[in-house]
């Protein structure tokens, strides 16, 4: 019986790999079963035996691919001891799940219209996270200016920043690049200055050429 729960857990999950190759290369509205089906060498009829019909599919095809991002991020900013150290660590991990799974980036933005609920319940979730972090940063005092009520506010701000840093600096069709320094550097101190931090905190292994080149201004 565990055996066959498994080999099922597998099928399942290889539909959906699938699925998020199929839409990342054509996008939902030719996202066929038939091309999902061939894209996971499976029978067209099997996938009907996981999933109701293609909505469906399309509705646990976000929670699938996010999930993995934000347990990838949080994996990395585990050992992070202030919200200076996490937000920079979740920055490069957040752009380097996108670089090995590209297609992550067209499921989440066609998703809005072709999955919405799906859509929205990747946005929570990704917002909790974030708010969780602002929490512990202005519990700890890190965090100035804010009463705790305006920082979930300032998570969907920060979730939108990324996307649009996403799309004018890292997408290139179906490819995802890292962010320019320059674009990481700035996106960074705008968040350290905006939450009243020293935005030294976000570069602690190097010193930021900016804050060089001001004070050497007269």
């Amino acid at each position: 019986m565990a055996k066959r729960a498994r080999k099922a857990q597998e099928t399942r999950q290889n539909i959906l790999d699938a699925a998020a190759v199929v839409v990342g290369r054509y996008g939902y509205g030719k996202a066929s079963i038939g091309r999902i089906a061939e894209e996971a060498g499976v029978a067209h009829g099997l996938i009907y035996l996981y999933f109701k019909n293609q909505q469906d599919l399309f509705d646990q095809l976000l929670p699938h691919v996010g999930e993995a991002m934000l347990r990838f991020i949080a994996e990395v900013t585990l050992d992070a001891s202030t919200f200076a150290e996490r937000e920079r660590k979740g920055l490069d991990a957040n752009f380097e799940f996108l670089q090995r799974h590209p297609a992550l980036h067209r499921i989440l933005n066609e998703a809005a219209f072709f999955a919405p609920e799906a859509h929205q319940q990747y946005l929570r979730r990704m917002a909790g996270g974030y708010t969780r972090s602002l929490q512990r940063g202005w519990a700890t005092g890190e965090i100035q200016g804010y009463d705790e009520s305006e920082l979930e506010v300032i998570a969907y701000m920060m979730i939108g920043a990324r996307e649009y840093l996403l799309e004018r600096y890292a997408a290139q069709g179906t490819v995802i690049t890292d962010l320019p320094a320059e674009v990481k550097k700035t996106y960074l101190r705008i968040v350290a200055r905006s939450l009243g931090l020293d935005d030294s905190l976000m570069f602690p292994d190097q010193n930021d050429p900016s804050r060089s080149a001001s004070r050497a201004q007269p």
